[in-house]
């Protein structure tokens, strides 16, 4: 005799009842891959636009593209998606590649960002040329970054980093519209020393 509602017409019950806890043991055993926060939580502000000076063939339009450059970098990381990054560099571009490599390694190593932000950009320099025969413009610029968090490789407890100064160096190159030829990154400290 079995429970009511546990067995059915010629069951004794026990097969059926194992059969259902083994299928909530696997629909119900926690899940060994992080929850990786939702990209409009990663970076909770809206997706950068492009100014209508960066349209310009001029320095200040290849100033105004590199700001622009910059905020699609940290959106790029934040959101662990190299795509918009990708779609204003030259393709066959060293620097570009390894700031897509990472932004890859990001997503794919389950780790993220949270705070990589600022409005705060400043421009601190622009020469011609650059260090390539493409580049056309080189601009320097400065961003003031608050504190911002690092999830590692699903880690509970984020690395913070303190607020900083980032220095960004950006060449372009104008193919019917500004791409990025070449860029760095780096601390203000990195760059200077101390």
């Amino acid at each position: 005799m079995g429970i009511a509602g546990c067995s059915s017409p010629g069951n004794n019950g026990a097969e059926e009842a194992q059969t259902s806890l083994a299928s909530q043991a696997t629909t119900e055993a926690p899940s060994a891959t992080p929850t990786i926060p939702p990209a409009d939580v990663l970076y909770p502000h809206p997706k950068p636009e492009m100014p209508a000076e960066a349209h310009e063939h001029s320095v200040l339009g290849a100033q105004a593209f590199s700001v622009y450059a910059m905020k699609i970098f940290m959106y790029s990381v934040s959101i662990r998606d190299p795509k918009p990054l990708r779609d204003i560099c030259v393709s066959g571009s060293e620097s570009c590649a390894n700031m897509l490599d990472f932004i890859e390694g990001i997503a794919e190593s389950d780790a993220y960002y949270e705070g990589f932000y600022t409005d705060d950009i400043r421009v601190k320099g622009s020469l011609d040329g650059g260090s390539t025969p493409r580049a056309e413009y080189g601009t320097q610029l400065q961003a003031n970054v608050p504190e911002y968090k690092f999830y590692e490789n699903s880690a509970n407890s984020p690395k913070i980093h303190p607020k900083d100064t980032i220095i960004f160096a950006v060449e372009v190159s104008w193919d019917e519209g500004w791409k990025v030829s070449d860029a760095q990154a780096g601390t203000e400290e990195e760059a200077f020393g101390d």
